[in-house]
């Protein structure tokens, strides 16, 4: 007897696709809960109809790449090229990221071009991309400082709050969602957005189905 399979079958035979990144509210929120963030209902809409489910897990930003790369998890939700160009990505991206460079409110500071990071000491996340040219230029005349583990952009709030740092480089969503949830907002403002990114659902480059589901995460 001939059995017709439906797309969803033949595509992936109800297997889990397991997600990893870091929390990255409203992106990457709380894994199980009514409002995961806006990139893992992205993928599930996408990947769900095709019978997979959506494994979304947080670890930090590090290791969700590391780990991705040895096959642990198919993909990592929020990602600029940058992050790991090695990885397999899609044609369109999933979302767009507002690179903001924040500063305690009482601060006079503004972005007036290149030499105004000069010997600024400037907070960022290890492992993270903020495109080319902030990198370089951070690299060049700032004096980076890189957060690391669970809550890395907390610990980068706190020193900056603390007078630790001068300049914090966040998304501009990120930065004011996590400020709000510790309950200090109004200590900051936002000094320059520098760029616009794209960021992406990014495949492992050690599984076979990354090009697969790349393609699937072309829809816009």
């Amino acid at each position: 007897m001939l059995t017709v399979c439906s797309p969803a079958q033949v595509w992936s035979q109800e297997r889990q696709l397991p997600l990893a990144a870091d929390r990255w509210c409203p992106a990457n929120c709380e894994p199980g809960s009514s409002r995961p963030g806006y990139m893992v209902e992205i993928a599930q809409r996408i990947f769900e109809p095709l019978g997979y489910t959506v494994n979304y897990q947080t670890i930090n930003w590090a290791r969700a790449l590391l780990y991705a790369r040895t096959g642990e998890f198919d993909a990592v939700l929020g990602a600029l090229r940058e992050d790991a160009p090695d990885f397999v990505f899609p044609e369109n991206p999933q979302g767009e990221t507002q690179v903001g460079l924040f500063v305690r409110r009482n601060s006079n500071w503004q972005f007036d071009g290149p030499q105004s990071l000069k010997g600024r000491h400037i907070g960022l996340i290890l492992d993270y991309a903020y495109g080319e040219d902030l990198q370089g230029l951070i690299s060049t005349l700032a004096i980076p400082s890189y957060a690391g583990g669970d809550h890395p952009l907390n610990i980068n709030i706190r020193k900056l709050q603390a007078g630790r740092l001068d300049i914090v480089v966040e998304d501009v969503g990120i930065f004011r969602h996590a400020t709000a949830s510790l309950g200090v907002a109004d200590h900051f403002r936002l000094a320059h957005v520098f760029s616009r990114e794209d960021i992406f659902i990014a495949f492992s480059p050690h599984s076979k189905d990354s090009a697969r589901l790349a393609r699937a995460g072309h829809r816009p």
